[in-house]
């Protein structure tokens, strides 16, 4: 595997240039100069740096040793070693007793660098595979499980364990925002979970659960904390097996949907909260016939200030009890008697039927989603 490449030998003289006013070559594993702060020596062949590579340490070089050398100047090279192994040389440029204090820490910048980028590239690539794994797990074509599992155990992750699907999007979507939250939510999760990017740039989080939805409610709190307010996050149902993934995702989106435009002021939507909103819009969608809520629209047109939109929303809440809803709308029972009076009236549905009460909520939810 080649750790040493051209880009980042020039980033690693680059970094140690800004720090130290002397030039700095950096050469691969054969001797040849692949970053140099002196652009005329580039892919020259450097005998003090294969001296280097053959003895396996240090070497100082002086003004008589380089006029010997092919390719070299007066100064000091040093092994890069990465993983216990000597990947390329590095060199200061200079009288070595005035650069010999700097040398190993010119090494030390070298091999940093090289240990950073291998641990980015290691992480990136983590990333890309759990992202194929995720959106394997979610597709609606089938999953090929024998191709996921073996891919999610190279990761030491157990496809066998019951997980719940959550979705996270950012309207206002821009590339440095989207890495910022895709960072937040990697910071959040467990060892145990998977996280990807979809095709559609969302964000889903396949979190191992063993008990119901409500179980991840600390979880999401903290999820919606660290990811700010412009994000919008959705759960869906426990899936028990690989077959179930692509269920729990699907849910996790009509729960943010509906609850997002029903409640936009949520901090996030669990499909076991709104499983009845969900199924009700899912039934408004297949409706032909789209004058089957009119009923609703007088309601709309008169109550401009939204008071007995409002109030049918908290009898519903409320479980139709009287006194409660009073309470919750700070109103006095017969104002409120009289806003369900106004409510029968301009729809022709009673909303202390059952059957009507029904209608009126699927009128509104499918109102609150146009």
């Amino acid at each position: 595997m080649q750790f040493l490449t051209n880009e980042l030998a020039q980033e690693i003289v680059e970094r140690t240039m800004k720090i130290l006013n002397k030039n700095i070559n950096v050469m691969n594993g054969e001797g040849v100069i692949i970053g140099s702060g002196d652009s005329e020596r580039m892919n020259q062949i450097h005998d003090g740096a294969l001296l280097v590579l053959k003895k396996g340490e240090s070497v100082e070089i002086d003004e008589s040793k380089a006029a010997g050398m092919k390719g070299s100047r007066p100064g000091i090279n040093l092994p890069i070693v990465f993983s216990n192994q000597i990947v390329g040389v590095v060199g200061i440029t200079g009288e070595p007793g005035q650069i010999r204090n700097y040398a190993q820490l010119v090494k030390m910048a070298a091999e940093l660098v090289l240990e950073q980028s291998f641990l980015l590239e290691s992480v990136q690539w983590k990333q890309r595979l759990q992202s194929e794994i995720v959106n394997q797990l979610i597709s609606e074509d089938g999953v090929n499980e024998e191709w996921v599992k073996r891919r999610a155990a190279f990761l030491g992750i157990n496809l066998d364990q019951p997980r719940m699907a959550m979705v996270l999007e950012q309207p206002n979507n821009t590339e440095i925002s989207h890495q910022k939250l895709i960072r937040s939510v990697q910071y959040e999760i467990a060892k145990t979970d998977l996280v990807g990017v979809t095709f559609n740039n969302e964000i889903v989080v396949l979190k191992e659960a063993d008990g119901n939805e409500m179980d991840v409610t600390p979880f999401l709190i903290r999820l919606q904390k660290s990811s700010g307010n412009e994000v919008l996050i959705g759960s869906g149902s426990l899936a028990r097996n690989i077959k179930e993934y692509n269920h729990s995702f699907q849910q996790a989106k009509r729960a943010m949907m509906v609850g997002s435009k029903l409640h936009p002021e949520a901090p996030f939507y669990q499909y076991g909260k709104y499983r009845l909103e969900t199924m009700l819009a899912k039934m408004c969608e297949d409706e032909k016939d789209h004058t089957a809520f009119s009923f609703y629209e007088p309601l709309l047109v008169h109550d401009k200030k939204g008071e007995l939109v409002h109030t049918l929303e908290a009898y519903i809440k409320d479980g139709g009890e009287l006194n409660k809803v009073a309470d919750t709308l700070f109103i006095h029972r017969n104002t409120l008697r009289y806003r369900i009076e106004k409510i029968s009236e301009l729809t022709n549905k009673d909303p202390r039927n059952v059957r009507d009460l029904i209608e009126l909520y699927t009128a509104k939810i499918y109102y609150g989603l146009k």
